[in-house]
């Protein structure tokens, strides 16, 4: 079978799910609990912001535009919370501070630290026009305006502006249900006494569900598997009933004992098998019944190279996101030579530091070997080499995506 390229599968993935998905439903949750939540409904804005016209600075509201040295006294005060009540003449001003209305007679604050104020009033120490530190009834948000989309993943930002509009509770798309499994006779629990020389402790499923504590999901511990057919075929069949997405970890590949592929085929359909990528070459994308499948191989630096590339924004799609994040990526200087063969795009685990021009440099986090999670623990970013590309001499400039929780 002829291998995949990346963004091939990546459009694959998009199209079948968009074709395929039916969005979760919809509640209501606080404000203060929507960040990292997809909103469910467009936000329409019920008030204006500013909801008045109010004082961008502490100084003194005139009615008229004036000129340095004009003097005019004192009727008064506002303040945020306590609009100012009553006439102000022709000559008059009122004391303003920030975030207080504007008395409707007045069209301009001077600054406090631009005039000299005894007992009676103001002198001006400057020429004050018209329109002069106010903030504008709507002139940010008007009533009636769409602020948000739906389909958007919503920042600590937004729930800034929704609780601002008076949202106390939020739209959003319940969150989807995520089942986690791992195959292999060799693994073990953390925590758990290890006997044999050809045993390994399972760091791919909690390495999983943590990554999965960033996305609105509901993780659903299925826990390992045993490589047999039928034991496979049952978990799977299980999950498949429970969860709206079933992502495995080994199993994948066409060894005697890697039964998954096969008992996804059994119960749905495999809409892709390999792909053209390094590391990670297997790669199961399937559908049992209504629930979406991903098989990542078993090699932790695979697995989580595969997470990133693949099902990050496939399930932010599943989650009824519309604008899927977009890995940060730019240019940096190889501090040493890489080494790789044509063929597939490769993901190399790379430590990056910005110099003092601003220039990034680029070194790998050790060997590249796919079971080396030492070197990702190290590493803050990848090298992603074209299919094309072969070995790279020092000096190469490079496409580098930081991890997006490292520390730059």
């Amino acid at each position: 079978m002829a291998l995949t390229a990346v963004a091939e599968l990546q459009a694959l993935i998009a199209a079948k799910i968009s074709h395929g998905r039916q969005l979760p439903d919809i509640e209501q949750v606080p404000v203060a609990e929507a960040a990292g939540r997809v909103l469910a409904a467009d936000a329409v804005s019920a008030i204006n912001i500013p909801n008045a016209d109010i004082s961008a600075m502490d100084g003194y509201a005139l009615p008229a535009a004036a000129a340095a040295g004009s003097q005019w006294q004192l009727m008064g005060e506002a303040v945020a919370g306590k609009a100012f009540v009553g006439e102000v003449p022709d000559n008059g001003c009122v004391r303003i501070m920030t975030g207080a209305v504007v008395p409707a007679a007045c069209c301009c604050v001077v600054l406090q630290e631009n005039v000299r104020a005894d007992d009676k009033g103001i002198t001006l120490n400057a020429d004050i026009g018209e329109r002069a530190n106010i903030r504008y009834t709507g002139e940010e948000v008007a009533a009636g305006d769409t602020v948000l989309l739906a389909g958007r993943i919503l920042r600590d930002a937004d729930v800034m502006l929704l609780a601002a509009l008076g949202f106390a509770q939020v739209p959003v798309y319940r969150k989807i249900k995520v089942a986690i499994m791992s195959t292999g006779n060799e693994l073990h629990e953390p925590g758990t006494h290890i006997s044999g020389a050809d045993q390994i402790y399972d760091s791919n499923r909690h390495t999983l569900m943590a990554r999965l504590q960033k996305l609105p999901v509901e993780v659903i511990d299925l826990g390992c598997v045993q490589d047999d057919l039928e034991g496979v075929l049952h978990t799977l069949d299980q999950a498949a009933h429970m969860a709206d997405v079933v992502i495995s970890s080994g199993g994948v590949s066409v060894g005697d004992y890697d039964f998954m592929r096969e008992a996804v085929i059994r119960l749905g359909a495999i809409h892709h098998y390999k792909v053209a990528i390094k590391p990670g070459k297997p790669f199961v994308f399937g559908r049992m019944f209504k629930t979406w499948y991903f098989g990542l191989p078993g090699n932790p630096v695979s697995g989580f190279v595969g997470f990133d590339v693949f099902l990050k924004a496939a399930l932010w799609q599943l989650c009824g996101a519309v604008e899927i994040p977009e890995p940060l990526r730019f240019n940096a200087i190889l501090a040493q030579p890489l080494k790789k063969s044509p063929g597939r795009t490769d993901f190399q685990r790379a430590i990056i530091q910005q110099q003092p021009d601003g220039t990034w440099l680029a070194e790998p986090a050790g060997a590249q070997d796919s079971h080396r999670v030492w070197g990702v623990s190290r590493a803050n970013a990848y090298v992603i080499l074209a299919p094309e590309s072969g070995n790279l001499p020092a000096g190469a400039s490079v496409t580098v995506q930081p991890f997006a929780d490292a520390c730059l």
